[in-house]
């Protein structure tokens, strides 16, 4: 791209990232989207032309359009383009999520696990899973995200921590992509942080709870992992002269894939919420978030607002604790989110906006 170039075809690609965001909501004519753009119509028309040279768009009919006259075309992202893929490990099942461009899903698929499975085979089913779905959809696979319910250390190369929780924890789901493939790798709770924060720049405290403990950290808008991306763990954060791990598993609460069942008996919640209680309030306190989200197998509105009492007992400033909406789709959400940024920074960057 020479000086004389530059500009008139940066302009050009801002113009086709709009067109290109327009389409991930739906099909439109040119007309429609030069009037809900802002933009002439001989600018939505090249801006279209230029999509659909570089594969990103194509030409559709609809169903049900009048015939009479001349139709004027729609136009829709197209899928074949490339595909994003998201493998996300968690105590009871690997999901397995592919979505286009836009988001839609192409492929959904649960393989539950038990306290039998290994690491090795997780890994494997992941190794299957990416020829499968490359398979299925025919298309690139663009960019892929990996969660892993265990710590994701960052410090040089990544690397999971495997958690005593569940054996299969430190499978390498992100070692079995093709070279050449990007892949994000993070904690699942990280992940759900993300998705639960969307778009909003404030600052979100998520508390997992369920075949383990975490906490994702969501600082004015930015994801904050800390040095060793290990920040928000909190089974080792001290309680006494012991951890909360320990802590909880000296009351019976903590064993491999049972801290949720232990939790269905209220009876319980006494022994689970001291100590826990006692983790998040330091860490509240001192963070100061303008939420407190809680997700996890383990809960349920009564357990939250237990929670909160507990909190609310200890902080002097009270916390809301909400329970979040998302389930089970948080950790695929903020993956398959985290994947698309990857690769439409990657599109973007080596556009060509002839």
């Amino acid at each position: 791209m020479t000086d004389s170039t530059a500009g008139p075809r940066a302009l050009a690609t801002l113009t086709d990232i709009r067109v290109f965001d327009y389409l991930c909501k739906a099909p439109a004519t040119r007309t429609r989207i030069a009037a809900d753009l802002g933009i002439s119509k001989p600018t939505a028309s090249q801006a279209i032309s230029r999509l659909q040279e570089n594969g990103l768009a194509l030409a559709i009919e609809r169903e049900n359009e009048p015939k009479r006259g001349r139709v004027p075309e729609h136009y829709a992202l197209d899928s074949s383009f490339g595909h994003l893929l998201a493998l996300c490990l968690q105590a009871e099942f690997l999901q397995v999520r592919a979505t286009d461009l836009a988001g839609q899903t192409l492929v959904d698929r649960l393989h539950p696990l038990t306290a039998q499975t290994t690491a090795a085979e997780v890994a494997q089913m992941g190794a299957r899973e990416i020829s499968r779905v490359a398979a299925e959809l025919g298309s690139p696979l663009l960019a892929a995200a990996v969660s892993q319910s265990a710590p994701v250390e960052r410090d040089g190369e990544l690397r999971v921590l495997a958690t005593p929780i569940f054996p299969s924890s430190g499978a390498d789901l992100a070692g079995q992509f093709a070279d050449g493939v990007p892949v994000l790798l993070d904690n699942d709770v990280n992940w759900m942080a993300l998705a639960e924060a969307g778009e909003q720049a404030d600052s979100l405290m998520m508390i997992y709870i369920g075949s383990g403990l975490g906490a994702g950290l969501v600082i004015d808008g930015a994801l904050h992992r800390g040095k060793h991306g290990t920040a928000g763990e909190l089974e080792t954060q001290l309680v006494g002269g012991t951890n909360l791990r320990e802590a909880l598993a000296d009351a019976g609460m903590f064993q491999t894939r049972v801290l949720w069942e232990k939790l269905a008996d209220e009876r319980n919640w006494p022994a689970f919420l001291a100590p826990f209680g006692q983790v998040l309030a330091n860490l509240i306190g001192f963070v100061d978030p303008q939420r407190v989200v809680a997700i996890g197998p383990g809960l349920t509105p009564e357990l939250c607002a237990a929670l909160e009492s507990e909190l609310n007992g200890l902080l002097p400033k009270p916390v809301h604790v909400q329970l979040s909406a998302l389930g089970t789709e948080a950790a695929a959400r903020g993956a398959l989110a985290g994947a698309r940024e990857l690769a439409l920074g990657n599109l973007w960057e080596n556009y060509r906006a002839r």
